[in-house]
């Protein structure tokens, strides 16, 4: 078995056998891999607080034709500031399984890993207004993975220019807005706002997001246009129902 040091995030543990945990961990060069913690779970366990979800990490591991077994493990960031806001960390949560979601066991995808951190960086910072960081990571990671919903003012169908229109419909299956002539009731309604926000919130860095002044309600319209998508291209949803905050403010994105 060979050995691999790696810096990675905690995105899903699930507790296994009496004091183990199996852990799906999230490296900008490995990808998406699972590992076994033996005893990380025991009060005295060398691994501490190390798995923590959305823990950013640094471990050593043997590969296994299963599992990889986790030999090393030391925690780099904790985000604990994050952690004391129960909104900022359903929005990590919710990424944390959108990870999960859009890439498989191996899949590598360091532009997702660096946006994870941004996201997390600034969740950690300024723990007000998670939402809009939130959407803004959906968008981001979709496009990385070449899912791109398409928002430039153009008829995906005919490719008429839709500047003139105040009315939209964004096509879920065309993966973009269409004009009056082929939308044929099809689609959600948004107006040239909503266009011009969703095309700002996918081309602002996550560092600068906090200048944009969007609404919840819009940013709950957008949430249902980027899991309608995601339904569509990669036959499941963006974010499990299961996983849909509905507590507090958290509620807008349900």
């Amino acid at each position: 078995m060979g050995l691999s040091r790696e810096e990675v995030f905690v995105i899903r543990r699930i507790d296994f056998k009496e004091s183990d945990q199996i852990v799906r961990l999230f490296g900008r060069k490995t990808g998406v891999f699972s590992g076994i913690a033996k005893g990380s779970r025991k009060l005295d366990s060398k691994f501490g607080s190390t798995f923590d979800l959305l823990n950013r990490a640094e471990v050593v591991y043997y590969h296994g034709s299963n599992l990889n077994f986790l030999s090393e493990g030391e925690a780099l960031d904790n985000w604990e500031s994050l952690k004391r806001s129960g909104d900022a960390i359903d929005v990590g949560l919710r990424c944390a399984k959108t990870i999960s979601v859009l890439l498989a066991e191996g899949q590598t995808a360091p532009r997702v890993y660096d946006l994870f951190r941004a996201t997390l960086e600034e969740l950690d910072a300024h723990q007000e207004g998670p939402y809009l960081l939130e959407v803004a990571f959906y968008l981001k990671s979709l496009k990385y993975i070449g899912f791109d919903p398409d928002f430039d003012g153009r008829c995906l169908s005919c490719g008429a220019e839709l500047d003139g229109e105040t009315s939209l419909k964004f096509s879920p299956r065309a993966g973009g807005f269409l004009c009056d002539e082929c939308k044929r009731g099809e689609g959600l309604k948004l107006s040239q706002g909503d266009r011009k926000n969703l095309v700002k919130l996918k081309r602002t860095p996550q560092s600068r997001l906090r200048r944009l002044k969007v609404p919840e309600e819009k940013l709950a319209l957008y949430y249902r246009l980027l899991n309608r998508f995601s339904e569509y291209h990669l036959e499941r949803e963006l974010i499990p129902r299961s996983l849909r905050s509905s507590q507090g403010r958290g509620g807008a994105l349900s």
